[in-house]
């Protein structure tokens, strides 16, 4: 390996160390990813190989431990069993409001929104800041452009007009994360 290689990896190391730290082994995969242990285990040698310079993987007394973020990495070609973690998830939405509203009041908005593409299924989660006002998470199996006109409509007519929340609606960048947030 090069001098250049190498320091790049140390580079990598050192920021997914600062990350946060949820590991799992093959065994929690086998739930978590709706994958036989025997599937993975064959997956697992090409992502360790490719990953384990970065401080993502590695193994310990014949036991692989794979961080969270690695999670997107096993993904079978024909998903046999359909969990939270292999469904295809296409959106990736958080929105937060100027004003404190109940909790009842986020479950309407979400409600309307669900009614209002009755295709799509979410993923959601409703949640304080650090201030106490809450704000709503949510993963989505339709596209981003699709979704985003209908829920700032539905804002706009919950909330007055976009300066009184932000949105935010964009592809999934990585499932695991995102489901793992969703989970916490």
């Amino acid at each position: 390996m090069t001098n250049e290689k190498i320091r790049f990896n140390e580079i990598i190391k050192s920021k997914n160390d600062q990350k946060l730290d949820i590991w799992f082994c093959l065994k929690d995969l086998v739930e978590l990813k709706g994958i036989s242990y025997r599937s993975l285990k064959t997956m697992v040698k090409e992502i360790y190989n490719k990953y384990k310079d970065h401080g993502t993987i590695y193994k310990k007394g014949g036991r692989y431990y794979i961080k969270y973020n690695l999670l997107d990495k096993f993904e079978l070609k024909q998903p046999r069993k359909v969990t939270n973690y292999s469904y295809n998830w296409k959106s990736n939405i958080s929105y937060t409001t100027l004003d404190r509203y109940e909790l009842k009041y986020h479950q309407s908005i979400i409600q309307e929104i669900k009614n209002n593409t009755p295709k799509v299924l979410y993923l959601e989660k409703i949640e304080p800041d650090k201030s106490g006002r809450l704000h709503v998470h949510m993963l989505a199996d339709a596209k981003p452009e699709e979704l985003k006109p209908v829920i700032s409509n539905i804002l706009n007519n919950y909330l007055e007009n976009e300066n009184y929340y932000r949105l935010y609606c964009e592809p999934v960048q990585n499932k695991a994360c995102s489901i793992n947030y969703l989970n916490k």
